[in-house]
């Protein structure tokens, strides 16, 4: 196993060069960046020092994982989870998790322990309340970093690129902190890895860290494990809805946690009402179960409002979802579910569904984008200015190759089936 390099010197340039790829970091901001590491590089001497460490070719008894943000972040972050068991089948892998996301994972054989976590600036979108220094959360947070001190791993990763994971990191007093520099609090990290450029998709960027250990990615693909239970209630959700079993079956999920990222309930039924005009196909128009409004009342449309486990079960019976950037996309890929998203002010090249059959309808002239939701105008006209009959033309698209695949498919089991046929018959 090879050491990541500290980049320094001539590689400055290429972490400045990935800055600008990865964050497209105003100099204003990095500027606070800098000022925050030269207040951190004042407290540190002050705080117990992690214990140091040694350059060794032992492999970690002990990892600590952290990403304490969001669904779609979680989601993004199982390749990387699911890589890393493979690596490290005997390590005993603890994932830092939001509260609120901690059972999501459960069950999946991807980490022995969630230590669940509430971060400040991870709980508001206001800036102030993110920093508020009276907070009730400051306390507790701390605590819990503390904790993790006397846990003594060997091993802390980030993937965030970011000067506050990285601090986490050096909190945490794992021996070995691994994770991104260009963000900032590169000099937190035993082990600064350097970015791929060609790969900014964040789920790349997670990957990259194990490449840069020298542990290749595995071959082996992402699965998501149902318990027979929910998806049985699942299927029987489904007929007790009149849909056939032999349906085509279009999800369509209008919510998304961000306000500014949501395209609006009336576009969405806009499309659904195009889309059973001209398809035979069945939708599931999915609600979280406290929300308000509902589906559009028209013929093979059914509105469901489920909890999350049966909304996973349910999802993963679609043949398409059409969504907002948000989490159910995020979902929709780990369950192989081919998405029609909606994008507006974030960037599909780091954030966006990677699936062959998958869409993105986005207006990609808008010049602001990423505004990582705080938008600079009254109103999202990067959401605003796409027509509901764009998003329909992709759904109808995407309906078209998902056919055709499923077309090619059957034909070739049918082929497999009639060849092993002849060789039982010439047996």
């Amino acid at each position: 196993m090879r050491e990541v390099e500290t980049i320094s010197g001539a590689g400055f340039s290429r972490e400045a060069a990935a800055r600008a790829t990865f964050l497209k970091m105003t100099p204003r901001k990095w500027g606070f960046v800098r000022a925050a590491e030269r207040v951190i590089r004042l407290v540190l001497p002050l705080l117990p020092q992690p214990a140091e460490h040694r350059v060794s070719s032992e492999l970690p008894s002990s990892i600590l994982v952290v990403d304490y943000w969001n669904l779609g972040d979680l989601v993004i972050l199982v390749p990387f989870l699911r890589n890393l068991r493979n690596s490290f089948p005997s390590a005993h892998i603890a994932l830092l998790v939001n509260s609120d996301l901690r059972s999501f994972l459960q069950g999946q054989r991807l980490v022995d322990e969630f230590i669940p976590i509430r971060v400040p600036w991870a709980q508001h979108f206001s800036r102030w309340q993110k920093y508020n220094p009276f907070s009730r959360l400051w306390m507790p947070f701390l605590k819990r970093i503390w904790s993790l001190r006397e846990r003594k791993f060997d091993w802390a990763i980030s993937g965030r690129m970011d000067i506050r994971d990285n601090f986490l990191l050096w909190l945490a007093g794992a021996r070995r902190r691994i994770g991104y520099g260009l963000g900032g609090g590169g000099f937190l990290l035993t082990d600064r890895v350097e970015p791929d450029l060609s790969r900014p998709h964040r789920t790349d960027v997670w990957l990259q860290i194990l490449n840069a250990l020298g542990f290749e990615k595995s071959a082996a693909q992402d699965e998501f494990y149902h318990s027979p239970e929910t998806l049985g209630q699942a299927h029987s959700l489904l007929a007790a809805l009149g849909i056939p079993a032999e349906a085509t079956i279009v999800g369509v999920h209008s919510g998304a946690r961000i306000a500014i990222r949501r395209w609006g309930d009336e576009r969405f039924a806009e499309v659904t009402k195009d889309l059973l005009k001209d398809e035979d196909v069945h939708v599931l128009w999915f609600l979280e179960p406290n929300a308000m409004g509902g589906a559009p009342r028209l013929d093979r449309c059914h509105e469901v409002r489920l909890g999350f486990e049966l909304f996973l079960a349910a999802l993963s019976l679609c043949n398409l979802l059409v969504c907002n950037d948000s989490g159910p996309m995020h979902l929709a890929g780990l369950l192989r579910v081919p998405v029609v998203a909606v994008f507006g002010s974030t960037n599909p090249t780091w954030f966006g569904p990677r699936g062959p059959q998958d869409r993105v309808v986005i207006r990609s002239e808008l010049w602001c984008r990423p505004c990582f939701d705080y938008c600079i105008f009254d109103q999202p006209y990067c959401l605003r200015a796409i027509a509901p009959k764009q998003a329909s033309a992709s759904v109808k698209a995407s309906l078209t190759m998902i056919r055709e695949a499923s077309l090619v498919t059957t034909t070739d089991k049918s082929r497999i089936a009639v060849a092993s046929g002849e060789r039982s018959n010439h047996g």
